[in-house]
């Protein structure tokens, strides 16, 4: 073979490899188009359904009473209007601790309205609260009540295991603590408290997960989960009914785009997903 020859296949080879690597620079190694996947080529999105990015962040912290709906919610919200909806979920007390601290956050959404008197107290948010829903103390057991739960004193008794919410720290902790102090059971149920969860929403997982025999829970818990949990009314007196509000927290820095979010979540459509929760959208009688 000539020296002529062997330079013009050298030269097609390095064309083919230049080519190549062109194809591929911008895929990454583990990237997977839809036409590979289908066999057809991806859909087009039509361009007013593509909300434009605004590259704001709404911050939210809030009690866990209301994670099933706020998250469904958060997520609509950034769809529909392109802000992004970056939501801080646990134990109402625990969370405004944490951005009180910080002095950071747009929205605070505590699980009742108890926790945002205590945030208006720290002036850790702006005048003028929000209620968006409302919820009822109650007694939860799980369905069938194995146990033959019937009223608040049989949670003393030896042969169940109690679950509470952390005083000072989940708003169902305190509502739970102020409901056996004024009836007088504090000291005889306290034996029976396996253990303090540390936010609403594990209230309802101990219980779902046959961890507790009866808890003091939300009214909304039973509607949640109805093929697990059975709800039994405390006395008027006692199943005073509370409300999930929000506020705009104070040292935000977009105060504009918290009261945007806040008002979002009164709409009928975001009031249509809290009550698909199981969340009463209307004061209760």
């Amino acid at each position: 073979m000539t020296l002529r020859v062997i330079a013009g296949l050298m030269s097609v080879s390095m064309l083919v490899v230049v080519g190549g690597a062109g194809c591929s620079r911008h895929r990454s190694p583990d990237a997977t188009t839809a036409s590979e996947t289908t066999g057809a080529p991806p859909p087009a999105v039509p361009q007013a359904a593509r909300p434009a990015e605004s590259g704001k962040t709404v911050i939210v912290f809030a009690g866990a009473a209301s994670k099933p709906a706020l998250a469904e919610l958060g997520a609509k919200y950034e769809a529909e209007t392109g802000v992004k909806v970056s939501i801080t979920f646990g134990g109402s007390g625990a969370v405004l601790t944490q951005f009180s601290q910080e002095q950071y956050g747009d929205v605070y959404v505590p699980g009742s309205d108890d926790f945002m008197g205590k945030a208006e107290k720290k002036d850790a948010v702006l005048s003028g609260r929000t209620v968006l829903v409302y919820l009822v103390p109650a007694i939860c057991v799980a369905k069938g009540n194995p146990k033959n739960v019937r009223e608040l004193k049989d949670l003393a008794r030896s042969d169940v295991r109690v679950v509470l919410g952390q005083p000072k720290s989940v708003c169902l902790g305190d509502i739970a603590e102020s409901i056996l102090v004024e009836t007088g059971l504090a000291d005889k149920v306290k034996p029976r408290v396996a253990s303090y969860a540390s936010s609403c929403e594990e209230v309802l997982n101990q219980l779902v997960l046959g961890e507790a025999d009866v808890v003091i829970g939300w009214d909304v818990f039973a509607r949640q989960q109805p093929g697990k949990v059975e709800m039994i009314p405390l006395p008027k007196e006692l199943a005073r009914p509370r409300n999930i509000p929000a506020s705009v927290i104070k040292w935000s820095k977009q105060p504009e785009e918290a009261k945007a979010f806040i008002k979002y979540l009164t709409s009928a459509e975001a009031q249509g997903v809290f009550s698909k929760h199981g969340y009463t959208v209307t004061p209760p009688s």
